[in-house]
């Protein structure tokens, strides 16, 4: 059986390890599974026990230099466990906006009006969902982005995407919508008629762009909201 006080050097040693909250739980939830095996079945001290754990999760808790900034020291699990993240995330958002970027693209040769108003349907529900989730969850946005000050959850830097996003949805694609929509169209029409003369790539790209980093950072938001809720079933975490 572990102490209270031998729970506490536990977690005083992976605070050292710059983990985030959740990665750190997990990590500490897995440690003292392996102790109360080696102490109450392998019948060992917690010292030798405990110098055995930490040698098996060694490799794991190695410091490297992240590749993003600012840089600074994370432990490859820790890396390892961002990767993992970040490409199933994408893939996620990838099987939506590529199916809305195909459908678009392609009604746009037979009906302008009717992919205007998907646009205005789409932007809209992104403008309304920033702000209900501003109003509901404005404790959560607040953490979103800030892992330098509170480091809570492999999630939550990429939270940031689902309010950056969405703001710029609306300064970019609903405010002069219309307006805005006409110069995508004539973009769309030379694209496909090959006019390259007078041909505008930011109207195309500005149109998709910002709907992609929403969509990536919702999927963000989903997830830091459901670990938060986690942590303060097990911590009782306070934001």
């Amino acid at each position: 059986m572990i102490t209270k006080e031998q729970k506490q050097k536990i977690i005083y040693d992976l605070l050292a390890k710059n983990l985030p909250l959740d990665l750190l739980v997990e990590v500490k939830d897995h440690m003292e599974e392996q102790l109360e095996h080696k102490i109450d079945i392998e019948e060992k001290s917690f010292e030798i026990a405990y110098d055995e754990v930490k040698k098996s999760w060694e490799k794991d808790l190695r410091m490297v230099y992240a590749f993003r900034l600012p840089r600074k020291k994370i432990t490859i699990l820790h890396k390892k466990t961002n990767r993992k993240t970040e490409k199933e995330i994408l893939l996620k958002s990838l099987k939506i906006f590529l199916p809305f970027l195909a459908i678009t693209l392609l009604l746009s040769l037979y009906s302008k009006e009717l992919t205007q108003n998907i646009f205005l349907v789409v932007y809209s529900i992104i403008g309304i969902s920033g702000i209900v989730t501003a109003f509901y969850f404005n404790n959560i946005l607040k953490t979103a982005g800030q892992s330098e000050r509170r480091n809570i959850s492999i999630y939550q830097r990429g939270s940031f995407l689902f309010y950056f996003g969405g703001l710029y949805v609306f300064i970019f694609n609903l405010v002069d919508f219309y307006e805005r929509f006409d110069r995508f169209y004539r973009a769309i029409s030379d694209l496909y008629f090959l006019d390259f003369k007078n041909f505008e790539f930011f109207p195309i790209f500005s149109t998709y762009i910002f709907v992609f980093f929403w969509l990536f950072g919702l999927f963000y938001f989903l997830n830091y909201r459901k670990t938060i809720k986690e942590l303060q079933q097990k911590i009782n975490l306070k934001l």
